[in-house]
């Protein structure tokens, strides 16, 4: 049966971006369908670490709004001294840019490359078969069926992909939204609403051009039932629940961390604040069938520091490179491909496998660091493992790698 394109991506953001510019780029008849009318906004500071830079293929300086030096590391603590860490780079740690236009920016560059673009109003089905794909969609005209060899989802953890076709582990059990989720709140607080001097004396300078991102994070279940005070839920057999609960704390620390740090009252400003869903859990994601999951819909947002648009990007690419490797080229004078018989989700996997050790170290240090954050902090205070830590952040350094420099650290 002839197929529509050769590869359908539901979500047009830096995940299916990325996997649509390489497959366009080679020749593949690409269609991103998307709910969203670019440009659109998204609640992301969008700080583009030199690894996720490295990882584009093509530059966006165009949109990058300043170079970042400097991180710093803030705790509670009696001790002002112990308060702070400010790690500094003569190398720009990372680049600053508005979310908003970082994506659309991606989008035009995969466009120009051959990749189409359908807005949508939702998915009506998802039906995987031994050969292909169908697509139930509606749109402003009315419903549509699509077909092709292989679905990319690239919609997020909150997407409709995910929903219909989870993402599993080596045993075949479906992986939990609700045990590996987090939700994160940003609100954008324009220049000309800050004070003149900040709460802790700063000048409010620096800027996104005109604005200042600041945002909170949350991430649920957890075992220990600290409550709101300790910024987790408790858990819940009522999944409904759980993320209710979640948004809720999340939107109290946000309006208390605002007027804290900023001296401004959210209430006062209440058209500034959006929200996002973190897919978390994605070391443990075994690609399976014609449904290859990437970004957030895996579950690849890193769970130390947030992360998301790195693993985006990088298993966008390893994706369209699973694909382009096992899907040959179109047959001529026919739409449909030539049969062949390896499987892409299990080039994927073999593809996906550097970043989801990174993942996976990434959860083994999370889960220590925010159980007992003054021994984070403790560690970057120690210089050659803050540069050590630094690196790993900017520039991803590889997994065995890692693990060898700390064990001799440690030895």
């Amino acid at each position: 049966m002839p197929h529509d394109y050769d590869i359908l991506i539901i979500g047009a953001g830096p995940a299916g971006c990325a996997a649509a510019y390489d497959l366009a780029r080679a020749g593949r008849r690409v269609l991103l369908i998307d709910k969203r009318t670019f440009p659109r906004p998204k609640a992301c500071a969008c700080g583009l670490t030199r690894k996720t830079l490295a990882a584009l293929r093509y530059s966006v300086a165009p949109i990058i709004e300043r170079q970042c030096h400097e991180i710093v590391l803030q705790q509670t603590s009696p001790d002002p001294k112990q308060r702070e860490v400010r790690i500094r780079n003569r190398t720009p740690i990372a680049a600053m840019a508005v979310r908003e236009r970082f994506d659309n920016f991606c989008l035009q560059q995969t466009l120009a490359a051959g990749a189409e673009l359908k807005k949508i109003e939702t998915i009506l089905a998802l039906r995987e078969h031994e050969t292909h794909i169908e697509l139930d969609i509606q749109t402003a005209n009315g419903p549509e069926t699509l077909t092709a060899p292989i679905l990319i989802g690239a919609d997020g953890s909150n997407g409709q992909t995910r929903r219909m076709a989870p993402p599993r582990d080596s045993h075949g059990e479906a992986l939990s939204p609700s045990a590996q989720d987090g939700f994160a709140l940003e609100a954008t607080i324009p220049y000309t609403s800050l004070p003149t001097i900040l709460p802790a004396g700063d000048n409010p300078t620096d800027p996104k051009t005109d604005h200042i991102n600041i945002g909170v994070g949350a991430f649920a279940p957890t075992p220990n039932p600290g409550g709101p005070s300790s910024a987790t839920v408790s858990s819940s057999p009522k999944v409904g629940s759980q993320e209710a609960r979640l948004k809720r704390v999340t939107r109290d620390l946000l309006a208390a961390y605002t007027l804290h740090k900023l001296g401004v009252d959210l209430t006062h400003l209440p058209n500034t604040v959006t929200g996002q869903h973190l897919g978390m859990g994605g070391h443990l994601y075994v690609p399976q069938g014609r449904i290859l999951l990437t970004g957030d819909a895996a579950g690849l947002v890193d769970p130390l520091t947030g992360e998301g648009i790195h693993s985006a990007i990088v298993s966008g690419q390893a994706a369209a490179a699973a694909i382009l490797e096992t899907l040959p080229p179109t047959a001529p004078g026919s739409l449909s491909p030539i049969p062949y018989p390896l499987s892409p989700a299990v080039i994927y996997a073999r593809n996906l496998r550097p970043l989801q050790q990174t993942l996976a170290f990434s959860h083994r240090a999370a889960q220590a660091f925010y159980k007992d954050p003054a021994r984070g902090f403790r560690i970057m205070r120690t210089p050659i493992l803050r540069s050590l830590v630094l690196k790993t952040y900017a520039d991803g350094l590889p997994h065995t790698k890692l693990l060898t420099r700390l064990a001799k650290l440690v030895a």
